[in-house]
């Protein structure tokens, strides 16, 4: 089950334009473990709240990799110019604005707990510089 939903993500990475050898297999890894940890906190959140909270945290920060990576993929190399600088910035700013209303959402309206955001958003940093090297050193 676990390879078709890897190949069905490298499949939809692919169609996003995300082909590059070491990116596509660390957003794969970053998605699978934000689902993962969506649908257990979701399984259990009557229970234990916080693991979905975890899975939330974890989707801030694959969300972040990923429309970085379909920005920046979308550039060939050599094209970087103050155009592009701009564009950078603007997104950069734009992405920051709806993170800090989605946290704020999060936190202030919804009562999550500010550990379980910080450690799924770490936990998926963390998956994604582990996948990265792995994917680096094969």
């Amino acid at each position: 089950m676990l390879k078709t939903m890897s190949r069905s993500l490298d499949a939809w990475l692919w169609r996003r334009k995300i082909w590059h050898p070491e990116i596509g297999p660390l957003l794969r890894n970053e998605l699978l473990l934000t689902f993962f940890c969506l649908l257990c906190g979701g399984a259990v959140y009557t229970v234990a709240p916080w693991f979905f909270w975890f899975g939330v945290g974890s989707g801030f920060m694959t969300l972040t990799f990923l429309s970085l990576a379909r920005f920046f993929l979308r550039t060939g190399p050599g094209e970087y110019n103050t155009a592009f600088l701009c564009a950078v910035l603007l997104r950069w700013g734009g992405r920051l604005i709806v993170f800090a209303a989605l946290l704020y959402t999060a936190m202030i309206v919804c009562k999550a707990p500010v550990t379980a955001i910080l450690g799924g958003s770490t936990a998926a940093a963390v998956t994604a510089l582990a996948t990265y090297a792995l994917a680096a050193r094969s």
